[in-house]
């Protein structure tokens, strides 16, 4: 019997070793099928899972096939390193959080002894983009007026009125106003907003109704009634700006179409709109940053 409980006690922790020894000898790669099954039971926006499913195909092609006990802090450096050499911290910034949960899921489940992340520093975000005035974007929209491109007149102006990103703005349909309320259902957070018609821009004397009942189509901005992809809003933006005003006009990088937003956040908070809800945001801390014209404004005070 005592012979019986001694063979036990060796297989189990015979068991115990080989499993350790097992789960320490696989890759990268292999963690990561475990780690999306772990995303995928948490409730991530649509955005949020886009991104990270993005920046997961990065680290299987950087590090995928290494084991993950090996992994040191300076491959962590290297890939967030992609990022910074193209001066794109925000994604820099996305990538040390994701690289921080992979690690840390893999410690808590044992594939690893600790966390080759922790003695890396998150990359600081500075924007150097440029904060577009109401004289730059009448400028830009007189462009597109005068060349003939309805479409990002169209898109440029229901930016301005609405304030909403490029990827709700290209998805807003006559056949979504409910109640005279514009219904978005914003892609990159899931906030539910909902805009009167009959909110106006002053500064530009126009109202959402007014380029709702311009539409002939159900699509307010639209190619033969499809909706129009981002990269072209993009696109077309930036030819339209650089056809306006030259590379060096710009104290940073060139304003781009997102920047609209921030521009119409400004114009509203000075008709008394609560900017906060009008953008979809869930602290008047983020709305604020919105406000800041990074130093392209006077501020007049007001006696």
């Amino acid at each position: 019997m005592q012979n019986t409980y001694f063979l036990s006690g060796i297989m189990f922790l015979l068991s115990k070793l080989f499993k350790s020894n097992n789960i320490k000898s696989k890759t990268v790669n292999q963690w990561l099928d475990e780690y999306v099954k772990i995303l995928a039971e948490r409730e991530l926006k649509p955005k949020t899972r886009e991104i990270k499913a993005y920046l997961i195909k990065v680290i299987r092609r950087e590090i995928g096939n290494q084991l993950v006990k090996k992994i040191t802090p300076p491959d962590i450096a290297k890939i967030i390193k992609i990022y910074t050499d193209q001066d794109k911290a925000p994604s820099a910034k996305n990538m040390y959080h994701l690289l921080t949960d992979v690690f840390r899921e893999a410690c808590a489940q044992g594939w690893n002894d600790k966390n080759p992340v922790d003695p890396i520093k998150c990359p600081k975000v500075v924007v150097k983009r440029s904060r577009m005035t109401l004289k730059e974007f009448k400028k830009i929209l007189n462009e597109a007026d005068k060349t003939g491109n309805n479409l990002m007149y169209r898109a440029m102006m229901l930016a301005l009125v609405t304030g909403q990103r490029r990827s709700d703005i290209a998805v807003m349909k006559k056949s979504n106003v409910k109640r005279n309320h514009l219904l978005i259902d914003q892609y990159k957070t899931g906030s539910k907003i909902a805009l009167p018609v009959k909110l106006e821009c002053k500064k530009v004397k126009t109202s959402l109704r007014d380029i709702i009942d311009s539409s002939k189509n159900d699509y307010l901005v639209s190619i033969n009634n499809e909706p129009v992809k981002l990269d072209n809003i993009t696109n077309q933006f930036s030819r339209l700006r650089d056809r306006v005003f030259n590379r060096d006009y710009w104290t940073g990088n060139p304003t781009t179409f997102h920047e609209i937003r921030s521009l119409s956040e400004r114009l509203y908070r000075e008709q008394k709109i609560d900017t906060m809800t009008l953008l979809g945001h869930k602290s008047q801390a983020m709305t604020d940053r919105y406000n800041d014209s990074r130093g392209r404004e006077w501020r007049y005070l007001k006696v």
